[in-house]
């Protein structure tokens, strides 16, 4: 078959190359001019360079199976990360639950609360019990309004913005659940992966078997229109229009609503219900160390960034040349700090930098990247199961793959792969 895959991300490229491998064509559109999607990567010094953070959990076991699959697991390392949690202009420990037992900012029955709270997430099976509440009245009744004002709503509201008030419990929840489960038996202890060379070396492989299995992935070749005429889909695109038998599209599904043609409005509004958050991500190439941790939470409204992350003090195998900071945020699209020119948002960044680290010297710059991505994170909000369209769309052979339906899970490598696998299955061997 001939197929059209919309978005060289971890799911497109995935099923392109079980397709691919399957014995069918394969044509991959990406608007932009990296493969990789949020895993894309820059060259840093002698090195690759996610262009926004990324790390793997052991029990992400979906990407590791694929990173042997590939022949890579040799580059696949393992690291003890050091987190740290930035409240009330101080810097405390946060990795252990014997940090968050002398965690003083908050009373001792509270730090209590909390860690059973965390613990008691691992046990809790039926997530659609909780989905209907929300993350702040489910934190609440569990951990108490002063671990929630304290700790939790800063951190929903950097992360989900004027919407913080409707994520649904399932969200949070699901994230103790997979920092719990990532530790194994023994909860002192997490270890976090990351590839040699960076991430994208998994989608470059996968884009090479592609190619050689006469595909094609066409990079600055935005997808403009998709329809059906008869049992043949044509694709417009920026390089022109092209047939195939069937499409996977693999952005969000507000994207497709508006590229498709010949489908019913109901379907269509639907396909708009789920909102995503963007995400600006300024990468700092540095001459000296920003701090001795890994991660550090900023729990603080007033600062415009949500996490700073010294990505050298985590990974010990590269060729960048400096220490590597990465300072994220995340933020409703419309608003304006979005639509700041580069230089803008590096002054803001940099001077809040400066007063959580006050010997932190703007001279320590090298070079500075600022990235951004309009869906980076859908809105988990309350009732959120019910607004998930299929995989298999109203018209038939177009199916839909993005990150929007990986629920409960959380966005992740792991699961954009796995989304990609299970699309795959969709269509049969040639070579069986």
């Amino acid at each position: 078959m001939r197929i059209a895959i919309i978005g060289a991300g971890a799911t497109g490229l995935t099923a392109g190359w079980k397709l691919s491998s399957k014995g069918h064509s394969v044509t991959v559109y990406e608007k932009n001019d990296r493969l990789g999607g949020l895993t894309a990567a820059i060259p840093v010094g002698d090195d690759m360079l996610e262009m926004y953070y990324h790390h793997i959990f052991t029990n992400d076991t979906v990407i590791i199976d694929v990173i042997k699959e590939l022949g890579l697991e040799n580059d696949l390392k393992w690291y003890e990360p050091s987190n740290v949690i930035y409240l009330n202009n101080t810097i405390y420990p946060f990795t252990t639950p014997m940090d968050l037992l002398m965690f003083r900012p908050l009373s001792f029955i509270s730090r209590i609360r909390m860690g059973l709270m965390v613990l008691q997430a691992r046990f809790v099976k039926d997530y659609l019990a909780i989905e209907d509440i929300t993350a702040r009245e489910w934190i609440i009744r569990r951990g108490g309004e002063e671990c929630y004002n304290l700790v939790w709503e800063p951190l929903l509201n950097s992360k989900f913005d004027i919407d913080s008030d409707k994520i649904s419990a399932t969200w949070i929840w699901n994230k103790f659940k997979l920092r719990g489960s990532s530790r194994g038996k023994n909860i002192s202890k997490e270890l976090l992966g990351y590839m040699d060379g960076s991430f994208i070396r998994i989608y470059n492989r996968m884009a090479e078997i592609i190619k050689a299995g006469s595909g094609e992935i066409r990079l600055n070749d935005a997808v403009n229109e998709i329809y059906k005429s008869n049992d043949t889909f044509k694709i417009k695109s920026r390089s022109g229009t092209d047939e195939y038998d069937s499409v996977i599209f693999t952005a969000s599904p507000e994207k497709l609503s508006y590229v498709v043609k010949g489908m019913g409005k109901h379907y269509l509004d639907s396909l708009r219900k789920i909102k995503y958050k963007a995400n600006i991500c300024m990468i700092l190439e540095l001459a000296e160390s920003l701090m001795p941790n890994y991660w550090m939470t900023v729990a603080d409204r007033e600062i415009p960034f949500v996490l700073v992350i010294e990505h050298t003090n985590l990974v010990k195998n590269h060729k960048y040349g400096s220490h590597i900071v990465y300072l994220s945020r995340y933020l409703d699209p419309a608003n304006e700090l979005y639509t700041k020119d580069d230089e803008s948002i590096r002054e803001l960044f940099v001077s809040w930098l400066k007063k959580i680290f006050p010997a932190f010297r703007e001279e320590w710059i090298k070079k500075y990247h600022i990235n951004r991505t309009r869906d980076a994170q859908p809105v988990v909000r309350t009732g959120y199961s019910r607004l998930i369209p299929g995989t298999e769309t109203p018209m038939k052979g177009l199916y839909l793959a993005s990150m929007s339906q990986i629920y409960p899970e959380d966005r992740g490598q792991n699961y954009a792969i796995r989304s990609g696998l299970e699309i795959s299955e969709h269509f049969p061997s040639l070579r069986d």
